[in-house]
């Protein structure tokens, strides 16, 4: 089982920090993923693309945005009491394309929607009340960002997948501004380890 990890100190900056909330992927999907961005770039890309590291790879449950450092303690609490009550899920990898639409500017790997999986996504929009803002309303697509280009992707075309990859963490992420992109800073890593739920994955 993953173990929980945190930094040896929080944030001492009073001013406002940029936060979401995510699922890093294991080493076998980073694996996988690896061989998509391999195929992407032989099929042919844009000149000029950004490729996504291992340490910034995620998949994006809740944006926060901008977050006063005080509200820390109340959404550790509430991620702590998500992970508590959901089991590692598995996730169906199913292509790689320009997303969210053809000609975007970024390429990602998407998988499938589950009923587990928007549960978790529901949860940690749901703890954003607690700290007074207001969950985003667009569709939930879930999906590992792999390159950017300002130019947008028009190739190559989707690669199609078939790959099971296992969610098992819950991830509180700071987005640090830099010259060459976003970096991201893991601030709480916790595993998912509730009890699995058959019967309401059925009904869902």
């Amino acid at each position: 089982m993953q173990k929980t990890s945190r930094p040896q100190q929080r944030p001492q900056d009073t001013s406002l920090i940029r936060l979401f909330i995510g699922i890093a992927p294991d080493a076998d999907t980073q694996h996988f993923l690896d061989g998509i961005c391999c195929e992407a770039g032989q099929r042919g890309l844009p000149k000029k693309v950004r490729w996504i590291s291992h340490t910034n790879r995620h998949l994006t449950l809740a944006f926060l945005g901008e977050t006063d450092p005080d509200h820390l303690e109340t959404i550790e609490q509430s991620l702590a009491g998500i992970a508590s009550g959901s089991p590692p899920l598995c996730g169906k990898i199913v292509s790689a394309h320009p997303f969210p639409r053809a000609r975007a500017a970024m390429f990602a790997a998407e998988l499938l929607p589950s009923p587990a999986l928007t549960r978790l996504h529901r949860a940690c929009q749901a703890l954003m009340h607690a700290i007074g803002k207001a969950p985003e309303r667009k569709t939930f697509r879930p999906h590992f960002t792999l390159a950017r280009s300002r130019s947008g992707f028009s190739r190559p075309a989707p690669i199609p997948a078939d790959f099971t990859c296992i969610l098992d963490n819950l991830t509180l992420y700071q987005s640090l501004l830099a010259p060459e992109g976003s970096q991201y800073r893991s601030l709480l890593t916790l595993p998912l380890c509730g009890a699995e739920n058959s019967e309401a994955d059925s009904q869902a």
